[in-house]
């Protein structure tokens, strides 16, 4: 699901587009911690790493490209395949994954599609557990959408994407103390960060 407040987020500063995408992959990682230690599989420190060099640089102009790309093949080799498991758990560590390479990637080559897949990706995964959790069947269920999207946790994700792009568009200067407080916000599940 594409929220249409993306287009707000695509005219603001760099490093407010890529606050967007930490807060994302933090929304996103305790899903990979979860399944790994159910599973017994893949290291969360390796994503860990990935997530504090993101924060680490959210305010440096200048990337380290070659950090970048050992951080994405350490990430792959520690990828579950969804196919191996009979667990959606599996997609949801998967789509963690995903998400700290697109952030990643992102830092490095700001390419703005980048910030379309993540958040797509922390939507999916809700919209994922949704499905599973309820037993819901796209092909017969006529009103599947309506049903993933009117559910609690579509709507606080939704919510919580939208709170992080307002909030951003109000600040004119970021500082890492709002960055604390958006972390904050989000940990708490608040369906609507304001300022």
């Amino acid at each position: 699901m594409i929220i249409s407040e993306l287009s707000q987020l695509m005219m603001l500063s760099l490093t407010k587009q890529r606050t967007f995408a930490y807060l994302t992959c933090k929304r996103l990682y305790p899903n990979y911690a979860y399944f790994s230690r159910i599973y017994g599989f893949g290291n969360p420190e390796v994503l860990g790493e990935a997530m504090d060099y993101l924060y680490d640089n959210l305010f440096n102009e200048k990337i380290d490209k070659i950090k970048v790309a050992d951080l994405a093949k350490k990430i792959e080799s520690n990828m579950p395949q969804p196919a191996d498991y009979d667990t959606i758990l599996a997609s949801s560590a998967l789509d963690a994954c995903t998400a700290i390479i697109e952030s990643t990637s992102f830092f490095s080559d700001n390419q703005p599609l980048r910030l379309e897949n993540i958040s797509t990706m922390a939507t999916d995964t809700v919209a994922m557990y949704i499905h599973d959790t309820n037993g819901l069947d796209p092909n017969t269920d006529i009103n599947f959408q309506q049903k993933i999207n009117s559910n609690i946790l579509m709507v606080k994700e939704i919510a919580i994407q939208k709170g992080i792009i307002s909030y951003l568009s109000k600040i004119e200067i970021l500082q890492p103390s709002d960055i604390d407080t958006l972390i904050h916000l989000q940990e708490d599940n608040v369906g609507s960060l304001r300022l």
